[in-house]
């Protein structure tokens, strides 16, 4: 027959039962009022009265009097309050899980088991608990919906969790690329020698891309947007010394691709690293956004601009005849959708024009394990 030690240890592996049921089974066992054993033990009847009922923890010192009074080794009253203190954690963060299943859902869900980021079978609680981990938080009270300096369209605006989701994936990806300490004149000279990527294809720029801005401290990261980001790219600071550029293929012509790519590395250079500064799809009118931000924006784009395309070409470029994009093109070293893109920008090309000269990009982008 199990003796109420035995009893107590089986109970606390199916169920919370706090170890003070334990000490309360003994008392009875050896006929003892809680008042005797708190005289034995040196503590006030009413501390001992707590413990019983669970809701005062066993400490060190008080698993070793038990240990004396009752022979029974203190590593094992240790071990009853450690594991009774867990499955009550537990049996809350399940509560809780179950109480946040409607904000995971809010998540682009489908994408992410699709992706390899959530396990297929996740739902409930359980989807909860994946998506926790996704984030790398330790409960739902630690998120907090992404908080970014954008052009938000009225037309395209994106969603918070989706975009969360992309940010996310993105900043994981980053991880992996191994960068040196971030270095802007490095990174300008670099700039320089991608602005010659552009006319390649992109299974021959997209190593060379990433390895030469990860030496100069910029992880540069390609992923595919999710139904509802709605973002060309994004770009933020991991560290002091490690910028993300972040890129979607949502709009996946190669000259705003580019233009982008050079927009977010205007904002690695100039602007301030607490920022996360997301690149949508549509721009909306200024009327629309925040004075300060508006500047940032006009600075990258310029910067942009000027990067692809040096001012001293901008006269021939309101010149330029249909036959001769190519020829000036080439002699920039950009791809002719570069300069389509910016004759399109300003007006002197209309958007139905030239796009023959204009390749659409794709990327395969690995599932995760």
């Amino acid at each position: 027959m199990p003796t109420k030690i035995e009893e107590s240890e089986e109970r606390c592996f199916k169920f919370a039962v706090p170890p003070g049921e334990t000490i309360a089974d003994l008392l009875e066992e050896q006929e003892m009022t809680q008042a005797a054993l708190a005289s034995r033990l040196g503590v006030s009847t009413k501390h001992l009265n707590q413990v019983v009922k669970g809701s005062a923890s066993i400490s060190a010192e008080l698993a070793l009097g038990l240990e004396k009074v009752f022979s029974v080794g203190a590593d094992f009253w240790v071990t009853r309050e450690s594991i009774y203190r867990s499955q009550l954690a537990r049996q809350a963060e399940r509560k809780s899980l179950k109480r946040s299943i409607g904000w995971a859902k809010q998540f682009p869900v489908k994408e992410l088991k699709a992706r390899g980021y959530l396990p297929v079978e996740a739902k409930d609680e359980g989807l909860v608990a994946a998506l926790l981990q996704f984030l790398g938080l330790a409960s739902v009270e630690q998120w907090h919906q992404p908080v970014v300096s954008y052009r938000k369209s009225q037309k395209a605006e994106s969603d918070d969790f989706a975009l969360a989701a992309w940010l996310r994936i993105g900043e994981l990806r980053a991880r992996e690329i191994e960068c040196e300490p971030f270095d802007a004149e490095r990174f300008r000279d670099a700039l320089e020698k991608a602005r010659g990527l552009t006319a390649l294809d992109p299974e021959e720029w997209v190593e060379e891309l990433v390895e030469l801005c990860a030496h100069c401290g910029v992880a540069v990261v390609i992923l595919e947007h999710f139904q509802l980001s709605r973002v060309n790219g994004a770009t933020r600071w991991l560290s002091p010394h490690k910028a993300l550029i972040q890129l979607s293929l949502r709009q996946n012509w190669e000259d705003i691709f580019w233009f982008t790519f050079f927009h977010e590395a205007g904002h690695v250079l100039m602007h301030r690293k607490k920022l996360l500064l997301v690149e949508p799809v549509r721009r909306s009118s200024a009327a629309k956004m925040d004075p300060d931000l508006l500047r940032l924006e006009k600075e990258a784009d310029k910067f942009a601009a000027q990067t692809l395309i040096p001012p001293r070409y901008e006269r021939r470029l309101k010149e330029i005849s249909f036959a001769e994009i190519p020829v000036l093109a080439e002699e920039i070293g950009v791809a002719p959708a570069v300069v389509v893109g910016r004759l399109h920008h300003e007006g002197i090309l209309k958007y139905n024009q030239g796009n023959k000269m204009r390749r659409r990009y794709e990327f395969r982008e690995p599932v995760s394990n």
